[in-house]
């Protein structure tokens, strides 16, 4: 029944349907995901120490470096799982997922490893003053060194369940790691007396449980799904068309990453409540942003499929819907902005 409700999705339904099936999840995982990002800077808030929020604001933009990663291999993969299901090559989907899986996870680990041996001067360049740095360094340790592997598995294996279709699934691991840290951080911060470090380790905890989630969602797919996470079929040959995708969606992450590592650096000349500052007020502009990426990230599956398949018409239309879609967010989110920015700060 499944499969025929996705090659319904894919092929048959209309358009703002089908869009909407895939991406309207997507979009309601990233709310919540912006939702829990701004509970971790109110209750870093509510212990009184600007030093705290300058810290999580620094090292933020790093620890989203794993977003790129994520799209890297999560995107990548996921859009050439979409063109080989068009192309009715599912046999290869395995190949693709075992090698996004373990190469993601090779990537990630080296990315922590480096962090964490080179974390002073890496501190440091993004702009950590004394008063901070052990608050910093705190942050890194727990949610790029010790949550790294799991926050970038995690996003990677929701892309590729998005890819094949199950949108509903990947939605809900997101935002079961969001309604987790809105849990753990007042239980950990206050409750266990962990003080800054728990709303860290709050962060990191929620991401991990995320990825067994989705691993538990591959295994009750089994036999149901052409994906694959067993080391036996990695294979190296599908890098290319995995990177031919991914590259553009880990550029894009990166650069808007260097760009907030800029204005943090430059704002932290100013002292560490500027750079507070800043982090809260980037909290506010992650909303348009999230909603533009869920949508993105739902409507690609669609492209891919129909392109493979050989449906440029409907491929098409699928661009034009979501771009027009894109566009009417965003001219909303301008005129909100506007009307409500000193009730908003």
């Amino acid at each position: 029944m499944e499969e025929i409700s996705e090659k319904e999705i894919f092929e048959t339904m209309p358009v703002y349907k089908a869009v909407a099936a895939l991406a309207v999840p997507t979009i309601i995982s990233q709310i919540v995901s912006i939702i829990y990002n701004l509970a971790d800077t109110f209750f870093i808030g509510q212990m009184g120490n600007p030093y705290m929020v300058a810290a999580a604001t620094l090292v933020y933009p790093w620890f989203s470096l794993l977003t790129a990663l994520g799209n890297l291999f999560g995107i990548g993969g996921s859009s050439l799982v979409s063109r080989l299901l068009g192309a009715k090559r599912q046999d290869e989907i395995k190949y693709v997922s075992s090698f996004c899986f373990y190469g993601g996870i090779a990537v990630t680990c080296l990315f922590s490893i480096v962090s964490f041996c080179f974390r002073t001067s890496l501190l440091e360049f993004l702009g950590a003053s004394e008063e901070n740095m052990v608050y910093s360094e705190t942050y890194l340790v727990w949610v790029v060194v010790l949550g790294g592997i799991p926050t970038m598995t995690g996003m990677t294996l929701a892309h590729f369940l998005r890819g094949e279709g199950h949108a509903r699934l990947a939605s809900t691991g997101i935002m079961l790691g969001g309604i987790l840290n809105l849990f753990f951080d007042p239980l950990f911060i206050y409750g266990l007396h962990m003080g800054f470090m728990g709303a860290a380790a709050a962060t990191a905890l929620s991401n991990l449980l995320s990825m067994l989630f989705f691993l538990l969602c591959f295994q009750r797919l089994k036999g149901r799904t052409k994906l694959s996470l067993r080391l036996q079929y990695f294979r190296l040959q599908f890098a290319g068309g995995v990177f031919s995708v991914g590259i553009a969606s880990a550029l894009t992450a990166g650069l808007a990453n260097l760009s907030n590592m800029t204005i943090v650096k430059l704002a932290s000349g100013y002292g560490d409540i500027s750079v507070a500052a800043y982090g809260i007020v980037k909290k506010i502009d992650m909303f348009p942003l999230g909603i533009s990426m869920g949508l993105c990230q739902g409507f690609m599956p669609l492209v891919g499929y129909n392109y493979a398949s050989g449906d440029y018409r409907r491929m098409k239309e699928v661009s034009v819907f979501s771009w027009k879609a894109a566009l009417t967010i965003a001219l909303c989110f301008a005129v909100c902005y506007v009307g409500f920015a000193p009730w908003l700060l």
